[in-house]
């Protein structure tokens, strides 16, 4: 070991939400551990993203763990309402308080509470360029500081928190777990680009969040448009990624939707992002290992909401974190507990997204106006697909109303029906990792049936 090594307890990679939630929750456990992030301080917390925060997810962060939620000029608008276009002639509405947020105030507001906790250490512009494995254990991760030069930074346990890219998670070996995978598969990601605007006069969109199917995108491609102001709009696209479209260009079909409906708007920034469109990970630990957020493909498939569980995974990963620690411990069994309780949270959120993703490729988008027409699905249902909690979806018995279309009717169940299955076996999770390769070769059968 060198001079300009560092050791800690935890070190946690990455200062996303899910970073700052762990750094935070370790900090309030007087945890020692470093948080590293590759971008300059001042930037930690942007994201390009829709912007939108569930308040459930804070209101129950808050009640857990006591992290304030966003506040004051944090807040760039409340919305009330939501509405969902599958269709140029349908549209369906229905109330759905969440907020437009500055997601770099807040990531910032986040990061300057870590004075409160003087044994959490943050070093910005420190790069992951190598995951640390002895003994086919996680280690460490050897970084590269802003100046060049390398320094390695020795744990006892390493928090992935990095993102999609999953820059930790990349490098672990089949030594160290066969449970996880290095990188999430083309098939399994949602691309999308979008733009902070500017309108000349006040917009029409006020307090409104939209999800519109559009011709101009490729199915199972969706537009939004968030108010973020009176003068200030979030607006993007994106899809998850197919054959039929892993061709297009995500930034060219946002340009060109947005020229069409805001053509006098300034673009006043423009970023493009990838999002997990899969179940979270079947494994989220390994030896000297855990990894929370989207590095855990712990965003829900239809919403694309991954702020909140990123901040809810890192406060359930904070306890399983701290009793290891005390207990002296750092093997998959001391962390497993986590992927039983992230099972059981985020399972059928999982299982309903994937499901639904399947009959988006197998229907048109349009179709789904006569299941809103119909009542098949109705506000309630929306309420609890945008939820990321207790999400129950009871409309076996309106499938009746679909025997005019019996075809779209055997999709309706195939979906419900493998939403319903995932759900039980995500309740089921094995509590010991010498079970979980039985579990995880059911849980793929499942994600493999076609709709």
């Amino acid at each position: 070991m060198k001079l300009s090594d560092m050791v800690t307890d935890v070190l946690i990679v990455g200062a996303g939400p899910a970073g700052l939630s762990l750094a935070i929750n370790l900090g309030k456990r007087n945890i020692p551990s470093i948080l590293i992030d590759q971008k300059p301080k001042k930037e930690i917390g942007y994201k390009p993203c829709g912007d939108l925060l569930a308040p459930a997810s804070t209101r129950r962060l808050f009640e857990l763990s006591g992290i304030n939620r966003p506040r004051g000029e944090e807040i760039a608008q409340n919305l009330d309402t939501a509405y969902f276009r599958p269709s140029e002639n349908f549209e369906f509405q229905f109330p759905f308080p969440s907020l437009a947020i500055d997601r770099l105030k807040y990531g910032q507001r986040l990061l300057k509470s870590l004075v409160d906790y003087p044994w959490i250490k943050v070093y910005s512009k420190y790069k992951v360029v190598e995951t640390l494995i002895k003994n086919d254990k996680v280690i460490g991760c050897k970084i590269r500081k802003s100046d060049g030069n390398h320094v390695n930074i020795y744990a006892n346990i390493v928090a992935d928190c990095s993102g999609v890219i999953g820059i930790v998670r990349r490098n672990l070996n089949p030594k160290v777990t066969s449970k996880i995978p290095n990188k999430i598969q083309k098939h399994e990601t949602i691309i999308s680009y979008r733009e902070i605007i500017k309108t000349k006069t006040k917009h029409r969109f006020q307090k409104q969040m939209r999800i519109e199917a559009r011709d101009e995108l490729p199915p199972p491609g969706y537009f939004w448009i968030f108010s973020k102001g009176i003068d200030t709009l979030n607006v993007g696209t994106g899809w998850l990624i197919n054959d039929q479209n892993k061709h297009i260009n995500v930034k060219e079909a946002l340009i060109k939707l947005r020229k069409k409906f805001f053509p006098d708007a300034e673009v006043i920034d423009g970023a493009g992002d990838t999002l997990t469109g899969r179940l979270p990970l079947y494994s989220m630990v390994a030896n000297g290992f855990i990894t929370c957020g989207d590095a855990a493909a712990l965003v829900n498939p239809i919403s694309g909401e991954g702020h909140g569980p990123a901040l809810l995974s890192a406060f359930y990963a904070s306890i399983v974190i701290e009793k290891a620690i005390r207990e002296q411990r750092s093997d998959e069994r001391a962390l497993w507990e986590y992927n039983i309780t992230i099972w059981n949270l985020y399972g059928y959120d999982g299982g309903l997204g994937v499901a639904v993703q399947k009959l988006l490729n197998a229907i048109p988008f349009s179709e789904f106006a006569f299941l809103f027409e119909k009542g098949i699905i109705t506000q309630k249902d929306v309420d609890a697909i945008m939820d990321s909690y207790d999400a129950k979806i009871p409309v076996f018995g309106k499938a009746i109303k679909l025997l005019q279309r019996p075809k779209m009717l055997i999709k309706v169940i195939k979906t419900l029906y493998l939403a319903e299955r995932i759900k039980k076996l995500a309740q089921k999770y094995p509590e010991d990792p010498d079970y979980f390769a039985k579990w995880q070769k059911k849980i793929m059968r499942l994600e493999k049936k076609k709709i």
